[in-house]
């Protein structure tokens, strides 16, 4: 996919139109924050309330799933830890791999954009320790999230 030719609009004078409008991004279609800690990952685990980013998509647009995790804390046996983005089915469609040694906390934040997508549509979280002791902690004032964008025209 090359370049997309933004929407004329608001230049002085423009008119409008539903071609141009369409080309606008549409913003969030889906969000969902996680303010409980997850514990004891060690290896790839569902991230607890990231797992039902459905939507119904349109196959003439763009849309961009973003994950952030504003605490990842390895408790035992630093090493790689892989943040993952993936279908209802567990398809994998984007993924952020982090070094986190013994006791360390990283913030993470794992993001994709598609096109071509239709009909019902799901995105989650998923997170593996690579064997490491994973908690994933979240609180209110830094909450994790999961956040589906619709960014504009195909």
């Amino acid at each position: 996919m090359g370049a997309v030719t933004p929407a004329a609009f608001p230049t002085a004078g423009t008119v409008l139109t539903a071609t141009e409008y369409n080309k606008l991004p549409r913003g969030v279609v889906y969000y969902n924050s996680v303010t409980a800690n997850q514990t004891g990952i060690t290896t790839v685990a569902d991230i607890t309330n990231m797992t039902a980013a459905t939507w119904t998509a349109t196959s003439t647009r763009l849309y961009r799933t973003t994950i952030y995790l504003p605490s990842v804390y390895v408790t035992a046996t630093g090493g790689y830890v892989l943040g993952l983005i993936t279908d209802g089915s567990s398809g994998q469609k984007a993924q952020t791999q982090s070094w986190c040694g013994n006791t360390e906390r990283i913030g993470m934040v794992i993001s994709v954009v598609e096109s071509g997508l239709s009909g019902s549509t799901t995105r989650k979280g998923r997170f593996n320790g690579n064997g490491a002791t994973v908690t994933l902690e979240n609180s209110a004032t830094a909450p994790a999230y999961i956040i589906v964008e619709d960014v504009g025209a195909a």
